[in-house]
């Protein structure tokens, strides 16, 4: 009997090996089945990705599309991705066949707009659904209909109060930059004529600045950007795109989500300052009341909205309550902010940071985000200077921006270093105190109001000051640095 036992335990233990064998075998299959499929994916994004370097003008980037004539090189036979088509060419090679299936798998999955990059932007199908329905709504080939709608939101012009004076048009400004551009005039001067918390619009205004037209000026606004001079384009199509988009009902709240909570700056009046935490070793720097100048939150958009879309005027008063919203999508920066808006490198394709889009990046590998500020009416933002380049979009709304050239910085009374505002005039320029700051009677600005499809270029370091005229979108991104202002601002202590 315990011979039989013996057996039967013997008979057992090997069914129990011979399972776990069995197991171990599946598991193993599993692995390698799930590696194998891992190893196609990438194989076939590497070779997506082989391809569009091989092949520029199959690029989603809309700015190539019109150059088809150039000669491919016969050691790379071209590949017509036709996603239409069920059957690829009979001739291609095993490679082309894999990277046109690839290429149907994930056209068929997600709907792709235009200007999609790959690294960057969002990649949601919710996303992907989103602009599907809104880019049948407004076909994006339709240049004319897009300008005649930023026409329609741009609800005034504003002359040139010193036009006679100057020895350029700023509507038909030469290929090179004149001589003393952008003029400049005495600050009492340009406040007196208006004052920054009256929003009401001026017929005329202190403008230096150069206006281009994107069809037909474009090369002027580089000969500008090359010498590192401002100046306001107008009419890209592809800025026209996002301002229709934009302005369309419902779009951005489903842009920006019901719940996601987004920055948002409270001031009880309508000035709003940037401030960081004061540091230990700044202490000196601080004065004894100081008090952040705004309180820092987060709220979804929809409440923002409520909070700014104010229409009764007799709510709105330099001394009420303002609210300033902020959006920021940080791109090749990695993760920069909780709920980052990553897809605004997809709304806002003019702000890829693409060595091909020398117009707007300088030096695309030192981009710092996208940031998007919305404001509402009566908003100012003081008088600063930003240490980069920085290109200034509007998509929505009207901004005052009263701006000052790198020389003037002593003129503009800022802030010291240590300050938790440093870079900041100290003059409140609601309410001028001259007996306390008499430098600042010597300081020399200009003007322009943005409005709708403008994009501003602001060279490193020059001062700006912002007037919201009413609610706006305004979007920016920074592209490097330049050193023809340096000299000035060290000398004013930075």
């Amino acid at each position: 009997r315990e011979t039989k036992e013996k057996k039967r335990f013997r008979r057992l233990r090997r069914k129990n090996k011979q399972a776990r064998q069995q197991r171990r075998m599946a598991l193993a299959q599993a692995v390698m089945g799930g590696l194998f499929l891992i190893g196609i994916a990438a194989y076939v994004t590497s070779s997506i990705r082989q391809q569009r370097q091989d092949y520029p003008n199959q690029s989603r980037n809309h700015e190539h599309n019109h150059d088809h004539n150039h000669e491919h090189n016969p050691n790379h036979p071209r590949l017509e991705l036709d996603v239409e088509n069920p059957r690829p060419n009979e001739n291609l090679t095993a490679r082309q066949k894999l990277l046109h299936f690839g290429n149907k798998l994930i056209k068929a999955k997600f709907y792709q707009h235009s200007d999609v990059m790959e690294d960057i932007g969002d990649k949601s199908s919710a996303y992907a659904a989103l602009r599907q329905e809104y880019d049948q709504k407004l076909p994006m080939d339709d240049i004319p209909r897009m300008k005649r709608f930023a026409q329609s939101v741009r609800k005034r012009t504003y002359g040139n109060m010193m036009a006679k004076h100057m020895d350029y048009d700023i509507h038909n400004c030469p290929l090179y930059p004149p001589t003393g551009y952008p003029y400049a005039w005495n600050v009492q001067a340009v406040l007196d004529n208006w004052a920054p918390d009256d929003t009401a619009p001026r017929p005329k205004i202190f403008q230096g600045l150069c206006t281009f037209d994107y069809e037909t000026e474009k090369e002027k606004a580089i000969h500008y950007r090359e010498a590192e001079l401002p100046y306001v384009i107008r009419d890209d199509p592809s800025v026209l795109r996002t301002v229709e988009r934009w302005a369309q009902p419902e779009y951005m709240e489903k842009l920006l989500g019901e719940k996601t909570r987004y920055r948002t700056e409270y001031s009880e009046d309508n000035h709003f300052m940037y401030w960081t935490k004061p540091k230990k070793k700044n202490r000196d720097m601080v004065p004894e009341n100081w008090s952040p100048p705004t309180d820092m939150m987060r709220m979804p958009f929809k409440k923002w909205l409520d909070h700014a879309n104010v229409t009764d005027e007799s709510l709105l008063g330099p001394d009420r309550e303002h609210w300033y919203f902020r959006l920021i999508g940080c791109g090749e920066m990695g993760r920069c902010d909780n709920d980052s808006s990553e897809y605004l490198f997809d709304e806002l394709s003019f702000f890829q940071p693409r060595e091909d889009n020398q117009l707007y990046m300088v030096e695309p590998k030192k981009q710092k985000g996208i940031h998007c500020r919305f404001g509402m009416k009566g908003v100012i933002a003081e008088n600063h200077f930003d240490g980069s380049r920085n290109m200034v979009a509007i998509l929505g709304g009207e901004r005052r921006y009263i701006l000052s050239h790198p020389d003037q910085c002593e003129n503009l009374c800022l802030l010291p270093r240590g300050h938790p505002s440093a870079r900041h005039s100290a003059v409140d320029w609601s309410d001028v105190d001259w007996e306390e700051f008499p430098r600042f009677r010597e300081a020399e600005v200009n003007e322009v109001v943005l409005q709708a499809g403008d994009v501003m270029y602001l060279p490193t370091n020059w001062f700006h000051y912002i007037i919201s005229l009413d609610l706006n979108f305004q979007c920016n991104t920074r592209s490097g640095i330049s050193g023809e202002y340096m000299d000035a601002i060290h000398d004013c202590g930075f």
